[in-house]
């Protein structure tokens, strides 16, 4: 099988910095996952695929995707189409933004990522604490600098919208309530005065 890595993107999330995508022409297994429920489907380079489960792969976590084949009697409610490029140079353009929007948005899984394991503030070492705030600063940042982004993206690239929209917006308000609960702990455990009121990133998305 293929596998991710550089200059060989997964064709569906587009992953280049390791080999943990792999694919064929029969089944593509994409380790960064998907919001997308078994039957949707996704057009890549012309040709539909249909999404058929989480379990893929050696860690059983990979989204599998296999070529979807229409049924007569059967609709898929989703089909992503977007406007034919209207030559090569106008297709490289989409596609290197689609991949650098994509590579964003896995910047921001990761720093939730760490942001969502830092141990329990009252168990911490100064130590821990210090990291943990760092890492929920870092995903707010993130998130803030994302969110103004969203719209745009999800109507340019309506896969990374089928893709990702829902665990975006999941993740979004996770943050701002982690946010919340350090400048709490900071004011009632720290004595240390948090001056600006934490807002909801996620409200309106």
């Amino acid at each position: 099988m293929n596998a991710s890595g550089r200059n060989n993107p997964c064709p569906i999330c587009q992953r280049v910095k390791d080999a943990d995508c792999r694919w064929n022409d029969t089944t593509i297994l994409c380790h960064t996952g998907t919001d997308l429920k078994p039957g949707d489907t996704l057009t890549i380079a012309g040709q539909k695929w249909a999404f058929i489960h989480h379990h893929g792969g050696f860690s059983g976590i990979a989204a599998v995707f296999k070529p979807h084949r229409d049924r007569n009697r059967e609709k898929w409610k989703r089909d992503l189409r977007r406007p034919t490029p209207n030559s090569p140079a106008q297709l490289l353009a989409i596609q290197q933004k689609r991949s650098q929007w994509s590579d964003v948005l896995d910047q921001f899984f990761a720093a939730f990522d760490a942001a969502w394991n830092v141990p329990d503030f009252y168990s911490a070492t100064p130590d821990q604490l210090t990291a943990a705030f760092a890492a929920i600063d870092d995903a707010q940042n993130k998130a803030a600098a994302l969110a103004p982004h969203l719209s745009a993206i999800w109507h340019e690239h309506p896969d990374l919208k089928q893709l990702h929209r829902l665990r975006v917006k999941a993740f979004l308000k996770h943050i701002a309530d982690m946010a919340e609960d350090v400048c709490r702990f900071k004011e009632q455990d720290l004595g240390t005065p948090c001056p600006v009121a934490v807002q909801a990133i996620a409200e309106g998305l």
